[in-house]
Parts: C-alpha cells; structure tokens; sequence
C-alpha cells in the first residue's frame, strides 16, 4: 500500500509541524519544524525521490519489506557474499518458469525412449536405456525432472546394488556405474533441449587414468569353465535345438548377440572356414570376417542351410535360454533345487575371447575376431584371464554332444573334453 508522506501540526513547546518517512526497511522516522513552510517543503522533496525510486511500483508492502530485509540479512552474514538481489530474482525467475514447463520423470523417460526408436536406434540399444532409466524411473518417477539435482543423482546411484542372482546386494562394477552414468546423462541432455530442466544435474561419466584405481577395480571378465560350456550346449541342443547354431556362433566365433541374431546363412561360408558379417550386421558398422575353428564346424555342419536367417525371434531365444539354463538347476533327492546354474552376463564373447588369446596366442588375430580392429589394447583390458589358461585347449575341444559321422568327437558334459 503506496504511503503519502505529509506535514502535520504536532503540538509541541518547540516544534509546530511533524513529517514522518519511512526507510527502505520499513522503519519509521519522524522529522520536526519550527515552521509550516519548510514542513511542506520537506515532505514534497520526499515524496518526489520516493516517486522517482518507486513510481512504477508504488511503495514497497509489508512483505515486500519483509523480503528485502531478509536478504539485506543474509548477503550480510554470508561469505563470500551472494550474487546480487537482482540476479538471484532473474534466475528463480526462469528456474520457476520452467519447473511449469516440466514433466515428470517418468513421462520424460518414455518420451526419450520413444524419440530414441522413432530416430533409428537399434532396438537392442532401446532395450539397454530402457532397462538403465527404469531403474531410475522407478525411484525417481513422481519428481519433475528440473527437481532432479546432481545430490539426488549421487545419491540414488550410490544407493544402487546388483540384483543379479550371482551378485544380488553387492555394489554395483565400475563399468555398471559408468553404464548408468552415460545412459542417464543423454536422458538430460534431451530433457534440456525440450526445455524440462536448465542443467544437466549427471556428472559426466569419466574413467579413472590413476594406475592404483585402475588395478583396484580392474576385476578379469566373467567367463564359463569348458565344462560349464559343454553343459549349456548340451542343454541347448536337448531343450532348445533351433537355438544350437546361434550359440555355437556366440561361444566358438565370437560373435555378438545382437549380430547373431542378424545373420543369416549366407554370411556363413563352410567351404573356406569363415564368416563374414556385412557392416549392416557389426555392431561397430564395419564389416569383418571371422574364422570358423574345427569344432565350430562340427556344431554349425548338421544344420547347414543356403540361406534364411540363423534364429527367427527374440521371444524363442529368450524363452530357450531360460529352459536350457533351468534344466541345468542342482536338485535334490526331492526334486528341490539346491542350486541354480550360473551364466555371466555376456559370458559366451567373453569366453571365446579369453580362451582364443590363450589358446592361440596372438593378441591381434583374437582382436581381429571380435571385431577390435587388432586393438590388443582393449582385448588385454576386457578379456585377459590368466587364470583362464589352463582351460584354454579344453574349450577348444567342445563338440556335439551327438555327432553320427565321428563319434570320437563326443565331448563328456562332466569334463568338458572329448571322450576319445
């Protein structure tokens, strides 16, 4: 409420005329004349500065003056100072704009995952930022995404533990982090460019170059032990036949999931040995070319076919996998199972690439084969295992369990080697 300042009589021995102002804080101070004139003269010059300040405005309110107080306040006690009043007001300003822009977490992720898909990416890499933003939708789905803050961020990531059956309630790998870390970053990213939050609150996903940390956390890649390859063949070819071929292809090539799943026959060639997946298959959009190793052939000869694809659908190789995995569960004498069978994640690439570079002993052809570019750099980095080596020969050993033309090349499921 605007407040005139005026000169009033004021009954006094001395004076004749009171004029009463009032400072920036809100804070009363009565000035006194001897005469009316210069009473008058007084309250027009303050009242023509207070225009001057204030005439767009009016007079400051109580809570106006409240505010203003407060922060005379605080830039008083605080060091170093705060950013002036003006600045703070501008940037809440555009802040709370577009808090009212925003969307909830949950809405934004699957309205990223749907510009991911309607963009072209693979729907392997949508499975992937799917199950990494689920994560953090499910924790942090009700918030706006301009309420997210790198805090809450830290926090929910620090607060995260594997779930994995082999590894449920550990702290999560450097690599998982690094993962999550990346995934969620390019979330925000898109969330800035539409307008839902000003800043991106993820750190960006660095890797350790301090040789200390890099040991310490550097841990040799999960793989299967020769004997635990030929049960999940054998199981393969028992419960899911049709999928025999897709994981030969992934245990003794090399090959990816992804790719795998992209091939077809006529990309496998048994009369010279190889394989050769067009760019369009490679992950890495280059094509390369992969050696087929005796026992590959043996797994790969019985369904050998001119063209068509290697598996139809993602449901069926799902679905296989989970039976082949099952029916090699530890049960009782009551049929209770005592133990599950164990499969890594990413185990089949990881196996091949181990027992290749331990077995054949030249880290530029098993860089090669995985598709490395002969970056032994990388191969030494992800696959290296010593502790691997004296299984490698036994791993190239696994054959089919059932081979009519060679029975010699019957591979015993309890060790992993041929029975002849």
């Amino acid at each position: 409420m605007k407040r005139e300042i005026r000169a009033v009589a004021y009954q006094h021995p001395r004076y004749t005329h009171r004029v009463r102002v009032w400072d920036s804080e809100g804070k009363r101070k009565d000035h006194y004349f001897t005469n009316e004139t210069e009473a008058l003269g007084f309250a027009k010059a303050q009242n023509e500065e207070s225009g001057k300040l204030g005439s767009d405005f009016g007079f400051l309110a109580e809570d106006e003056r409240a505010a203003l107080a407060f922060w005379r306040q605080f830039a008083k006690d605080t060091s170093p100072a705060p950013p002036d009043l003006l600045s703070v007001l501008r940037d809440y300003k555009t802040a709370f704009i577009a808090s009212k822009a925003s969307k909830t977490v949950s809405v934004a992720v699957d309205e990223f995952l749907a510009h991911q898909d309607a963009n072209g990416a693979s729907k392997r890499h949508v499975a992937s930022l799917k199950s990494r933003l689920t994560r953090f939708s499910t924790d942090n789905g009700n918030l706006l995404v301009s309420a997210i803050t790198t805090s809450i961020f830290n926090g929910w990531l620090n607060g995260l533990r594997a779930t994995r059956a082999d590894k449920e309630g550990e702290k999560l790998t450097a690599v998982t982090r690094h993962n999550l870390t990346r995934s969620l970053r390019s979330f925000f990213v898109y969330a800035m460019e539409n307008g839902w939050t000003l800043s991106n609150p993820v750190p960006a996903a660095k890797r350790s170059k301090n040789k200390a940390v890099k040991i310490a956390t550097t841990t040799a890649p999960a793989i299967l032990l020769p004997a635990e390859v030929a049960q999940f063949m054998a199981a393969i070819q028992t419960h899911a036949p049709k999928l025999t071929v897709f994981w030969s292809l992934k245990f003794f090539a090399g090959i990816r999931d992804a790719e795998a799943a992209r091939m077809t026959w006529e990309m496998i060639d048994l009369n010279t040995g190889e394989i050769h997946l067009p760019a369009a298959v490679s992950k890495t959009g280059e094509a390369r070319t992969t050696k087929i190793e005796p026992n590959l052939i043996a797994w790969l000869q019985p369904h050998a076919k001119t063209s068509g694809k290697i598996v139809q659908s993602e449901n069926m190789r799902k679905a296989g996998f989970k039976q082949a995995v099952a029916s090699l569960a530890t049960k009782d004498e009551k049929g209770r199972i005592t133990s599950n069978f164990v499969f890594p994640s990413n185990a089949a690439r990881h196996s091949f690439g181990t027992y290749h570079l331990y077995f054949f002993r030249n880290a530029g052809e098993t860089a090669l084969q995985l598709g490395h570019k002969s970056n032994p750099a990388m191969l030494h980095e992800h696959y290296k295992n010593p502790t691997a080596q004296k299984h490698a020969a036994a791993f190239w050993e696994i054959f089919p369990a059932r081979e009519p033309e060679n029975a010699s090349n019957v591979t015993n499921i309890d060790t992993g080697r041929k029975t002849a």
